[in-house]
Order: C-alpha cells, then structure tokens, then sequence
C-alpha cells in the first residue's frame, strides 16, 4: 500500500468550507470530507456517528452553521472544525473519524499506512 494518497491541491481546502473527496482503499471505495483550519488540513470519514450516514444532502455539498461548524444534513448535528466533535443535536460528544493528511509542496495527501477504518 503506498504511505500516502493524493486528495486535492492545498489552494482547494480553504477555511469555513468543507470538501467531498472520495479514495480507494484495498478496491473499496472511502469518502472522505475536508477543510482547513488555519495552517493545517483535516479530514474524516464522511460518517454522521448518529446513524452512519454521510453528512453532505449532494455530491460536494455540506452544510454550515454562521460559525463555520459542519451540520449533518440529515439530522442537524453539529460538529465542531478543529476536532470533529458534535457540539449539538442526536450524537452530542461522539466524534467524527478522523482520517491523518498531510501537506507538501502544494498538495493534500491522505496517510495510509495504516488502514482507514471505516464503520459498519
């Protein structure tokens, strides 16, 4: 398995938005959302822990409270930016899974060295 993934150049990720990426994983298929926070990159599994379901109501389209928190679409929990934690709705204090990226040279990896752990 190689050590890292492309997922997008770093002028894509901008702070207060978050992105739909999708990667393989041993043939599987694995979504992925992103954002930027300051200086670094995130990503987790596009998962609500609420009921297993991805957070976006489109293809690339989240929602957003007026403080830039990412809200399911489904079932309005809040998920803070910097760690992924549900401030508020039906998950309060479970977790979003974070997936480890990296930044080079202008470009956005995904860490595989491990494999992603997807629910279910």
């Amino acid at each position: 398995m190689n050590d890292s993934v492309f997922l997008c150049p770093s002028d894509e990720l901008v702070e207060g938005r978050y992105r739909e990426f999708r990667i393989e994983q041993g043939g599987d298929p694995v979504w992925l959302i992103a954002t930027r926070i300051g200086e670094s990159p995130r990503a987790w599994l596009n998962v609500c822990p609420h009921q297993g379901r991805p957070l976006n109501f489109a293809p690339d389209r989240f929602l957003t409270d007026p403080e830039q928190r990412l809200v399911c679409a489904h079932h309005g929990a809040v998920f803070e930016p910097d760690g992924g934690v549900c401030v508020s709705g039906p998950c309060q204090r479970a977790s979003l899974t974070a997936v480890p990226v990296s930044e080079n040279e202008g470009r956005v990896s995904v860490e595989c060295t491990t494999p992603i752990n997807t629910p279910g």
